[in-house]
Formats: structure tokens, sequence, C-alpha cells
């Protein structure tokens, strides 16, 4: 039996090491309402939404952390969590919230480096446009005064300054919240999200559609329900915050004209009902390029199970409230299933260690083939759009009916993504490759490595499954996105997978699995 006065002045001498002034962790958290409060663009569709409101707020939720390691040395870090479809970085546009989020960060903490600012997107469709400078007119053919002649919206360039502004603020405030802190991870499971591709007998896939179809073949690829999470904790292990890592874009209310943090909006009120109201909820999303929330199968099932969950009066079945509440609720439990083991495994040193990288991937190499089909898909698209534009002529004040435009931006968006893969092929000749950010970051014996896509779960596995940690986190979207799709998907032909949403192919997914997993060994040998 241990002797209790060694063990008492064992855990004195401990806590003077682990909390004094030089205390190997500190974590600090800070979350900021960033709902507009004017009308804005809606990104995510291909037809413009002037916003009509609010469903719920649109959160940014930030953790700054510090390590100081045996020799000394310090690793400090940022993370920040967005309720918006994509990070601008200027991959696409010349738009780059993330460069003036960091600028605004640096100003006020010069000795914390740009890189060691990562920022990521909850992926809502149901948050202001910032992927872009350019004029409306440009994105959706038609002025801004046309689409909403009765209110004044607030431009995609303003939404990016002041979303930039309130960003570095939450940052700002959570490297002065730091505290001495330890954390704790582990592995749940919660059915989120779904492969969304349908493969056809004859060989071909599609996005979503019926399954309930004689030519119906299977589902395109893997699905994975993991929850990844890791909580953090103060002095006196009281919980602060969880860091939730899923396969899973928010995309269930994805067509609406309201604001809305999808999902993790209920999930955040789930997850403080349960745990407390101090606690913070960082949202990752895992690579899941080919899934969303979307029931592919079995969707009579779970509309009867939302229905006698009592979840009726939300409006239950795909796109609804009820599925928001299930998926928060699954969510939850799938973390209070290991809370009470996470309890009693925090550790208040782990190491530390940070990489960041530009890759130069290689662009996805396109064929004439490709730009004719987008040529043609352009030509009847074009066609639409300048029919709707007659129509405009002859009947002016059909810009006061209600959402008059959603066919008609439809048809430019249509056109103009077809236009676009003839510019592509053009850039190719000349600047075949493109620069992309990635980080690696190493706590105790996980691992997480963080990339611009909007990745195809394939890859997301590949470099799990040949990771060194004992648990890996994929985090996409730390930038503009665009997909990237497998080879697998390409064949199909499916949406994301055709040359208009790629900017890269699988010979720089292969790239991006090699480099990051790179990373990772180079942070994981640096301490065996």
């Amino acid at each position: 039996m241990k002797n209790p006065i060694i063990t008492l002045i064992l855990c004195f001498l401990y806590s003077a090491f682990a909390f004094g002034q030089s205390a190997p962790l500190a974590i600090g958290w800070s979350k900021v309402d960033i709902t507009p409060d004017k009308p804005v663009l809606l990104a995510g569709q291909f037809y413009a939404r002037v916003s009509e409101g609010v469903m719920d707020p649109i959160t940014a939720t930030a953790m700054a952390m510090s390590s100081k390691n045996q020799e000394g040395i310090e690793e400090n870090l940022i993370m920040i969590s967005v309720d918006v479809v994509g990070i601008s970085d200027g991959m696409r546009d010349e738009a780059n919230l993330r460069d003036a989020t960091r600028e605004r960060i640096r100003e006020k903490i010069p000795q914390l480096n740009p890189d060691k600012i990562i920022i990521n997107a909850t992926h809502t469709h149901a948050a202001p446009l910032i992927s872009t400078l350019k004029p409306i007119e440009e994105i959706y053919g038609f002025p801004i005064e046309q689409l909403s002649p009765e209110k004044e919206v607030i431009s995609p360039a303003d939404n990016i300054q002041e979303l930039s502004k309130t960003l570095a603020s939450a940052a700002i405030e959570a490297w002065q919240n730091k505290i001495p802190a330890g954390i704790s991870y582990g592995l749940s499971h919660a059915v989120v999200g779904r492969n969304r591709l349908q493969a056809k007998k004859e060989g071909n896939s599609t996005m979503y559609g019926n399954t309930n179809d004689p030519n119906f073949s299977h589902i395109e690829g893997y699905e994975d329900h993991a929850l990844n999470l890791i909580f953090t904790w103060n002095k006196d292990e009281e919980l602060t915050g969880i860091l939730i890592n899923i396969p899973a874009p928010s995309q269930v209310s994805e067509h609406s004209f309201e604001l809305s943090a999808d999902f993790w909006h209920d999930t955040r009120i789930r997850i403080k009902k349960e745990f407390g109201e101090q606690v913070h909820v960082f949202p990752q999303v895992s690579a899941a390029g080919d899934l969303s929330p979307h029931v592919m199968i079995d969707g009579k099932a779970e509309e009867r199970m939302q229905r006698l969950m009592g979840w009726e009066e939300l409006g239950t079945g795909r796109n609804s409230l009820a599925q928001r509440h299930q998926i928060a609720n699954r969510i939850t439990e799938g973390i209070a299933s290991i809370f009470p083991v996470m309890q009693k495994n925090i550790d208040f040193a782990p190491v530390v260690l940070h990489q960041a990288k530009v890759l130069e991937l290689p662009r996805r190499l396109l064929g004439e083939e490709d730009v004719k089909t987008a040529q043609q898909e352009a030509k009847e698209w074009g066609e639409k759009y300048q029919a709707v534009k007659d129509q405009l002529i002859d009947n002016p004040d059909m810009i006061h009916n209600p959402r008059w435009y959603r066919d008609a931006t439809t048809s430019y968006s249509r056109m103009r993504r077809g236009t676009v893969v003839e510019e592509r092929y053009e850039l190719e000749k000349t600047n075949p490759t493109l620069p992309v950010e990635i980080h690696a970051l190493r706590i105790g014996e996980i691992a997480m490595v963080t990339n611009p896509f909007e990745l195809y779960l394939d890859y997301g596995m590949r470099m799990k499954a040949r990771s060194p940690a004992v648990q890996t986190f994929v985090a996409q979207l730390t930038g503009a996105g665009s997909y990237l799709p497998t080879r697998r998907s390409i064949a199909g032909g499916a949406y994301g997978a055709v040359p208009a949403s790629t900017l890269i192919g699988p010979e720089g997914g292969d790239m991006l699995v090699e480099e990051s997993l790179n990373l990772i060994h180079t942070l994981f040998d640096k301490n065996e």
C-alpha cells in the first residue's frame, strides 16, 4: 500500500511543476457570434439566395494553445472553427479571409507566426458568401440591386473584412484566456455522414438521386462514422472544451434562405445541456468530399424514428429540424459514452509539435473532350439565362416577385461553370501546379493533419491507416475548398468528380496523402 504522506508530497510537487508560471500546457477558449445584422448572399448552391432572416446564429470558436517542452522550447498555436462553407485563401479568387485574419491577429500578437494560425470551416450552406471579391453580376449574372431591390445587401467583400476583424478578436481573446490545462483524447462513433453517390448498373454514378430504381447497383464509396474527440480541462480537472472531428459537412438545412449553423447549432445546445454551459465546442470536418448527412437508404425508417422520438413538430425527414436534432443527439451520446474514461486519462504535459508546409500540387489535367463537353453545357445554360434576361426586359417588375431570381441565377452559374473549364485548360499550359497549405500537429499521441479541400473519404482513410499516431484527425476545409475526388469517382462521373468541380485530381490527392504522412512521421520521429 502506498505511503499517503509520500503520495501527498508527490502530488504537491507535480502540481507546482504543472501549474506554475512555466506550465507545460496552456489552453484558452473564446466563442463569438458572427451572424450578420443585415441581409447577405448565402453560399453553397448554384442559385443566389439573399438571406431572409436568421434560423439560428452562426458562430466562430477559437482555441489557443501554448506548450513548453523539457528543453524550454515553446510551441504556440491558434485554431479557429467557423460556420461558413469554406475559408477563402486566394486559391480560387483574390478573396483571402485566411490571410486577412492572420494579419489582424499578428498586429496584436506579433510573436505568433501566421502559419501557426489554422482556420477551418464547418461547411454550412446557410452562411454568408465570402469566397469572392468580384461584383455579384459576375457571380450570378445580375447586379445585386436586381436580386434585392427592396433591401440593402452586404457585399461579400464587406463580409470578408468584417468577418476577419471578428475572427481576429476571438483569436486574441482565446490567447489572452490561456490557463494551465490538460487534454484527453478518445475515439467514439456517431452516424452522421453517409456516402451520397449512387452507382448505377451501367457503371456511372450520380449524386443523391433515387435509390429506389431498378438500375441502382450500390453506394459508390465507403462511410466513416468515427467521432474523433479531444477534451480540454483546467487544473481542477473541469471540462473547458471539446474538439469534435467528424466526416460530415453540415448540410441538413442547405437550401435554407435563413442564416443557420445547421446541425452544429443543435449540437452545441445539446452538449452544453449535457456537460455544462462553460464547455466550448470546436467542430472540424474530416475528409468528407463524397459524404453528406442526407439519407440514401432507409429514409422512411429514419423519418419514422424521428416521429416516434417525439420530434414531429420540428418537421421530419430530409432537410428537417428533426434530422438536425437526431444528429445532435447521436454526437452527444457518442461523447457521453466515453466521457467517464476521458476524465480518468488527462495529460497535463503532452508533447506539442506543429509544422506547416506549402505543397505545389499538380492541377487536374483536362483534355479537349472535357472542354468540348463543358462548352456544350455552357451553351445550353447560356440560352436559358438569356431567355430570362429577355423576359426581364419585357417585364421589369418581375424583380419584385419573391425569389424571382432562383432559376435565372442557376442558369448563369452553370453557364459560368462550363466556361471555367476552358479557362483552366488554358491555365494548365503555363501554370501546371497549385500551391496548397497543409498543417500537421502532434499533441501527445494524437496526430492532426489539415487540407483546404472537400477531400474524398478514401484519401483520409489512407492517412489514418498509415499514420504512426495512436489516433489521427484529418481536418478538411482549412482553405477555400474544391473537391478532390478519387479515380473511382472520376470514372463514375458524379457531380464532385467532373472537371468543373475540381482543381486537383487523383495525382494531387496521392501527393497530398504522402506529404501529410511525411509531416506526421517528422513530428513523431523527433521524440522517439
